[in-house]
């Protein structure tokens, strides 16, 4: 069994998206003499390195993460290169990712999805939808159509996965969010298994 960590490492050097709060982390305790433990505090955006959406992101009467369904986020997962630069319509999306329940985009960060290519793949069965880039949408969509259209039908969204080393193909994808209450999103740790 080979263990892919296809999570971002989090640190003061990990890029927030423009606007958005960086990492931060300070001591709340120091381990040392009279000091039996030590503890952190970190302060970050909910949307920083690999994480994933919840409809409370764009949908005023959308759910919080902790409200997503676990089931999306556990199983056969599918890594599928995503060729070109720029937006990717549904006519240019590979086959293969038309037939996988979890579909994960390696694409160099340099691709991403037309609202009618996330509409394809959430009618063609997907219940999540991931990419190696910071968003599904480009950086300049103000409304973010590709995640309005995922969201609405239910797709679970993961972001910023590293992708970089792993080969196209079948796995299992154990990529949980945290169970906040009120946020729109939360960070993941995602591994993909290889059987």
């Amino acid at each position: 069994m080979k263990i892919y960590d296809i999570s971002r490492v989090i640190s003061e050097e990990t890029p927030a998206w423009p606007g958005d709060v960086s990492f931060s982390w300070r001591e709340t305790a120091r381990l040392g003499p009279g000091a039996p433990w030590g503890s952190t505090c970190f302060t970050m955006s909910a949307h920083l390195g690999t994480h994933a959406d919840a409809p409370g992101h764009l949908f005023e009467d959308g759910k919080a993460i902790a409200e997503a369904p676990l089931a999306a986020y556990l199983g056969p997962a599918r890594v599928v290169a995503l060729p070109g630069v720029g937006e990717v319509g549904p006519d240019a999306l590979p086959p293969k990712s038309l037939r996988a329940p979890r579909v994960l985009f390696r694409s160099g960060a340099r691709a991403f999805l037309s609202p009618l290519a996330a509409i394809r793949l959430a009618d063609a069965g997907a219940m999540l939808v991931g990419t190696d880039a910071a968003s599904i949408d480009p950086e300049d969509a103000e409304d973010l159509p590709a995640h309005r259209a995922l969201l609405s039908r239910g797709v679970a969204l993961l972001e910023d996965l590293d992708l970089a080393v792993v080969p196209d193909g079948d796995y299992e994808l154990v990529a949980l969010p945290l169970r906040f209450r009120d946020l729109d999103a939360s960070p993941v740790r995602a591994i993909l298994i290889a059987t």
